[in-house]
């Protein structure tokens, strides 16, 4: 467990020290939620949208935080002998300074993962297979910012034995500003994707920002990319080492024979079977970026292959859902261009008498948002859709290219809101209708499930 005393956070942070105790060590951690921070924690006062932690600073106090870190601290707070205060000029740097300096104090190795789509997916499936062998501390849910990463390595503790954390970006530099923190030994980027365009341009941007990653690795540092991605492809380093994997011939790890079988998909790596009991083809790619990585810090064949069996896809991804004549396809956690085509490719793979599509907007998608909405429209269009439901005006571009596509206007409904796409859904459900639910996080598509299992069973 690491240790610092309050000088030591004061140095570490750059603050100014207001302490009753100044050899006091910190032995339980630091907090940033005043509702569970737990006595003897620090207390880091960080800011966000909606809300700005110095309000809950005098409840951590009576919570009994040994200490405070604020960006400002009135007369009250600093009189107070009941919790040291330190004060510095961002709060959320001042959290990762600390994050960074629990990094540098352990040896253990860390494995970071990126791209634009399956993150979370291969973070899971590698923590998995490393699991059989290793204590492995990794990034919760999707914490993949600087305020995920401080709290995962909060975490650290003499326990572990290996890090697996996800890293992700909406803007130039954060890649960089996350790695700069976590020191991989080891990277993963599983594609390039049209996401965060209003911070990244286009899909060059994107790829410029997250090989950074590699920029990060230690001399021989392992990185695995995917080969059938073009601009990864193009990967070229005298630095690190590069393991290409894809269907591509030219791939250091082959995957070939990719065959659904029962309730997921049967395929080849490197020459030798697996089995992967979730949905969708693309999340062979995610496994096998995860079984490479793993082999390489020690992980063989028949440990990786039955860690693989017990693989689940976390909520909301290609998630199955089962209300009434519905069988749902809940994959809205998020959405942009190349992940909303994977989800139509499975659907289409799906047998069902009947089709749905309930699509939401995407969000971030800069100037050409109009055009890649279009081009999602288009693709049901092709699809042999029996129904699609859009929810939100920047969704009505799908509505139009689907139409536009040849798609039967009278099977096209623009509804209000969530409320008014499930009873749609519900009125437009016989038995075994199958239906797609998709669009961007700020959307909340799942509301659409939700409020379709009070229309069904009234």
């Amino acid at each position: 467990m690491y240790k610092f005393s309050i000088e030591e956070i004061a140095e570490i942070t750059g603050g100014k020290l207001f302490s009753r105790n100044k050899e006091e060590k910190i032995t339980t951690g630091f907090s940033i939620d005043s509702r569970t921070i737990k006595s003897g924690q620090f207390f880091i006062a960080i800011k966000g949208d909606n809300y700005d932690g110095h309000d809950f600073v005098s409840r951590a106090v009576q919570k009994n935080a040994s200490g405070v870190i604020v960006d400002h601290a009135d007369g009250e707070l600093l009189r107070q002998n009941q919790a040291s205060v330190i004060v510095v000029k961002d709060a959320t740097k001042a959290m990762c300074d600390i994050a960074s300096a629990i990094r540098k104090g352990s040896k253990i190795p860390f494995i970071c993962v990126t791209g634009t789509n399956g993150k979370t997916t291969v973070k899971n499936i590698l923590a998995d297979i490393l699991s059989v062998k290793y204590r492995v501390l990794k990034s919760p849910a999707s914490y993949n910012n600087v305020i995920g990463l401080s709290l995962t390595l909060f975490r650290l503790v003499d326990d572990f034995d290996i890090a697996v954390i996800e890293l992700g970006t909406n803007a130039p530099g954060e890649i960089s500003t996350l790695s700069g923190i976590a020191a991989p030994n080891a990277a993963v980027i599983t594609n390039i994707g049209c996401g965060h365009l209003n911070g990244l341009s286009d899909k060059r941007g994107v790829f410029n920002e997250k090989r950074k990653l590699l920029d990060f690795l230690p001399v021989g540092g392992k990185a695995f990319l995917n080969k059938d991605d073009v601009l990864l492809g193009s990967v070229r380093s005298k630095k690190i080492s590069v393991s290409f994997f894809g269907t591509d011939e030219q791939s250091d790890e082959v995957i070939e024979k990719i065959r659904e079988k029962n309730d997921g998909y049967e395929f080849y790596l490197s020459g030798k079977k697996y089995y992967l009991p979730v949905a969708g083809a693309h999340n062979v790619y995610n496994a096998s970026a995860a079984i490479l990585a793993a082999e390489s810090f020690g992980i063989g064949y028949d440990l990786a292959c039955g860690a693989l069996l017990g693989t689940r896809l976390p909520k909301m991804r290609l998630e199955k859902m089962v209300f009434g004549n519905c069988n749902f396809i809940n994959d809205s956690y998020n959405a942009n261009p190349d992940s909303f085509e994977c989800a139509l490719r499975f659907l289409k793979s799906v047998s069902s008498k009947k089709k749905g599509v309930v699509a939401g907007g995407m969000s971030e998608l800069g100037i050409r948002s109009g055009f890649f909405h279009r081009e999602v429209g288009k693709s049901i269009a092709k699809k042999n859709i029996d129904f699609l439901v859009v929810v939100g005006t920047s969704a009505r571009e799908i509505a139009l290219a689907a139409e536009g596509a040849g798609m039967d206007p009278g099977k096209i409904i623009c509804a209000e809101d969530a409320e008014n796409a499930g009873k749609i859904v519900n009125e437009m459900s016989d038995a075994d209708t199958t239906v797609l639910v998709k669009g961007s996080r700020v959307s909340k598509m799942e509301e659409v499930i939700k409020c379709y299992t009070t229309f069904y069973t009234n």
